[in-house]
């Protein structure tokens, strides 16, 4: 079978090699191809990151496209437009879980410890001890709770932090183990009334932009903070930075914006209750995604289902 690689971020030969190695560890024979350098190639599985549709249009043959990250805002209306019977497949955490929890944890320590406050305090070289508010009531809320979002949430309640959790459904995924409590998106603005720190990790839909406007923002507690590291999309950033300047929302920290890179003379950067980062909160490692890849192609040959197939209808 033929595998065509589209990733601009990655050389392909680690994309080559991590594949072939796992293939011939499941005694699957490959070819592995640089769709880049050979666009012509016909291939019976597409590893893509952003690729462009006139390419995806001339694959004739797909049986599968792996997304080689964890939102698939961006492939999903190509596959759409142009290959809407070829099932599109997403990572699983691969190694994703674990970054985005530490990038998670930190954020909400900085939040917990006034890392901000401290920082205003140094600016203006004042020694000043702060009051911490008891972690027993700094509740972290996680909208959105997937894969990633359930490593961070794990991650924090080992941190003696409690979690409380918004999703779609408002019930927990089958074989999770989450214990806090979770609301449902109809909930959203009594879920928000109980974070100190609202961390963001739902997937990009046409019923998720834009859902985290001043209406939305301002139901956070005073001094809450916002950590996004969803998809930009999702927060109206003049909103967030009007709650800032309002003093209604004590700081955020932001992975992913709606433009990026984010233009250099955006107002976010010079905000100083606001911490950027430029969207690396969780990088696709080649070699874990190599293995769930050829572990799934290894599924789709026996005839089995494998496991993050989106559906199209709801986005993820």
């Amino acid at each position: 079978m033929k595998l065509a690689v589209w990733d601009p971020d990655e050389p392909f030969r680690r994309w080559r090699d991590a594949l072939a190695q796992h293939a011939g560890e499941l005694r699957l024979a490959v070819e592995v191809v640089d769709a880049a350098a050979e666009p012509d190639e016909q291939a019976d599985f597409a590893l893509v990151w952003r690729p462009p549709a006139e390419w995806l249009a001339g694959q004739q043959r797909l049986r599968a496209v792996f997304n080689l990250g964890a939102g698939v805002d961006a492939v999903l209306p190509l596959m759409r437009a142009h290959a809407p019977q070829v099932p599109l497949i997403r990572l699983e955490d691969a190694g994703m879980g674990r970054q985005m929890a530490d990038y998670v944890a930190e954020a909400v320590l900085h939040a917990h410890r006034r890392m901000d406050d401290y920082a205003a305090l140094q600016a203006h070289a004042t020694w000043e001890p702060l009051v911490l508010a008891p972690r027993t009531g700094f509740g972290v809320g996680f909208l959105g709770l997937g894969h990633m979002g359930l490593a961070a949430a794990r991650r924090v309640q080992a941190l003696d932090f409690p979690v409380l959790a918004c999703t779609r459904s408002g019930t927990p995924r089958a074989g999770t183990d989450f214990d806090g409590p979770i609301y449902g998106i109809d909930r959203l603005y009594e879920f928000l009334g109980h974070c100190r720190v609202l961390v963001v990790l739902l997937p990009l839909t046409p019923e998720t932009r834009g859902l985290l406007d001043y209406g939305a923002l301002s139901h956070l507690p005073r001094g809450a903070h916002v950590v996004n590291a969803g998809r930009g999309a999702l927060l109206h950033e003049q909103d967030l930075l009007d709650l800032l300047e309002q003093q209604h929302l004590g700081g955020a920290t932001l992975d992913v914006f709606e433009h990026e890179p984010l233009p250099a003379g955006h107002p976010l950067w010079s905000q100083p209750r606001v911490r950027i980062t430029p969207h690396v909160a969780a990088h696709t490692l080649v070699g874990p995604s190599a293995a769930q890849i050829m572990r799934k192609i290894a599924a789709l040959e026996r005839g089995d289902h494998p496991g993050g197939i989106v559906d199209a209808r709801l986005g993820y």
